[in-house]
């Protein structure tokens, strides 16, 4: 643990270096590692353990697996708790269109948030979540620079396939079981102010299952096989595309927001009495127009005046979404064809006490009992189950501290409507876990991505999310 002394000498030396901190986040940042298009991949991870040792690390790994290196680092603490901290170093594509600065740029500007101007980097990982990454190194190297260590014995672990579904992570763990067990808990730094400055804690997140449809004239025998017809043919031939559209609809009631599927919802476990405490807290000062205006959207399912059963929503409520739907002629102007196949992409939320892998097969066989038996079923990704923490565990008590001392007590949610493989640490080793912190960031996997590096009254900017995670890493040791 660290003294009030000790705690303020490595504050004072987060100061003096924010200058460089920044220079560092920015590197990493304009450093490609989209792992979906298997750019920079490599490189990225090479840079990361650069990091770790730049920040005084004393044992450096880069792990081969059957997919993108795992970066493994052990930093000597000054007590005998271990906390284990996951990352991700890879991140969504970054040539999408929409983007107002370079996506890789790493340009600092100002921006006026309901908190008031801050400047913020946007850049493609600033948010989701190679921003954090590099925060929390730059928090252990002005432990190591100042009083020598960090507060906590600490184990790094960061993937770059975590937006393929983490599909060798798990493997990973097991293989390094022995290792990774002297973790006490796990944390997974991220930003967790929301525009308007109100801090959030999850104490979970969801599952996903990530699958692709595709119906096709040639697998169901009807319709053109081959290629697109001109769309006169219609008059003669059956639609592949309506098809989809058709089977489609019989998944979900007619606004979409009840999943019809035989057995989805019978493993859903309700919410515990320690969740409905947690939910009619929350309620109290979450505002749902702030959320509301966060994603751009003019109304919800449900009124906003019911803010308890909005959070048990989107804490608990298992989804089935379409993300994307494509066949036949998509670009501008016109062309007039019949498409021979259409394609689409769906994943599901999965939540206590449902199980991931359950979630594919009850598709398959819903579609198989109505008709579809052509329509193919393809794994996108592994995908992850859900996972849990209670609020009383020491670790998370560790983090209410930690906010504490900087300002305030955050909004506590049971659950993150996103999903992040925790139960892989959870699960496989036995520990809880933590993640969050304050400062800010927005629009993870969409244009203009960015992280507020310069705060204000209400937001933190780098310098105080750094001197968070070192008072959160001297709360955590003391438990």
């Amino acid at each position: 643990m660290y003294s009030e002394q000790e705690l303020e000498t490595v504050h004072s030396r987060i100061g003096k270096d924010i200058s460089k901190h920044i220079g560092t986040t920015r590197k990493l940042l304009m450093q490609p590692s989209s792992s979906q298009q298997d750019i920079g991949i490599d490189k990225c991870a090479a840079l990361v353990a650069k990091m770790y040792k730049d920040a005084g690390c004393e044992k450096v790994e880069i792990a081969e697996t059957k997919g993108n290196p795992i970066v493994y680092g052990e930093c000597k603490g000054d007590s005998d708790k271990t906390l284990l901290v996951y990352f991700m170093y890879d991140t969504m594509p970054f040539n999408e269109p929409g983007w107002n600065h370079p996506a890789m740029g790493a340009k600092i500007v100002d921006m006026k948030l309901p908190a008031g101007k801050v400047k913020a980097i946007v850049n493609r990982g600033a948010d989701n979540t190679k921003g954090p990454l590099a925060t929390f190194l730059n928090s252990v190297d002005a432990c190591n620079r100042s009083v020598g260590r960090p507060p906590c014995n600490v184990l790094l672990v960061a993937e770059g396939e975590e937006e393929l579904g983490s599909p060798n992570l798990p493997v990973y763990v097991k293989k390094n079981k022995k290792r990774l067990s002297d973790a006490d808990a796990c944390y997974f730094p991220y930003f967790a102010q929301d525009p308007d400055g109100c801090r959030t804690l999850m104490l979970g997140v969801k599952g996903v299952v990530y699958f692709e449809l595709k119906c096709s004239g040639k697998s169901w025998g009807r319709g053109p096989e081959d290629f697109a017809v001109h769309s006169s043919g219609k008059a003669w031939l059956d639609s592949p595309v309506w098809r989809l559209v058709h089977a489609l609809k019989t998944m979900t009631s007619d606004d979409g927001n009840r999943v019809l599927i035989d057995g989805f919802y019978d493993d859903v476990a309700p919410p515990t009495q320690e969740d409905e405490e947690v939910i009619s807290e929350t309620a109290k000062t979450w505002d749902p127009k702030m959320a509301k205006k966060a994603m751009k959207v003019s109304r919800f399912m449900i009124p906003d005046t019911d803010r308890e059963e909005l959070i048990r929503l989107y804490t608990f409520a298992s989804t089935l979404n379409i993300d994307g739907i494509w066949g036949g002629w998509i670009e501008k102007g016109s062309k007039t064809v019949l498409p021979h196949k259409v394609t689409c992409k769906i994943d599901i939320r999965v939540v206590p006490n449902q199980k991931k892998d359950d979630m594919m097969p009850l598709v398959r066989k819903h579609l198989d009992m109505h008709g579809y038996k052509d329509i193919k079923m393809t794994e996108v990704d592994s995908g992850y189950d859900w996972c849990r923490c209670s609020v009383k565990e020491p670790v998370v008590q560790a983090m209410i501290r930690a906010q504490e001392s900087f300002g305030g007590r955050p909004q506590v949610w049971p659950t993150s409507g996103g999903s992040v493989p925790f139960y892989v640490f959870n699960r496989i080793l036995g520990i809880p876990f933590t993640m969050g912190g304050i400062g800010h960031s927005d629009l993870a996997h969409s244009p203009n991505e960015y992280m507020v590096v310069g705060g204000n009254k209400k937001i933190a900017g780098l310098s105080d999310i750094e001197k968070f995670m070192v008072r959160f890493m001297s709360e955590y040791s003391l438990t």
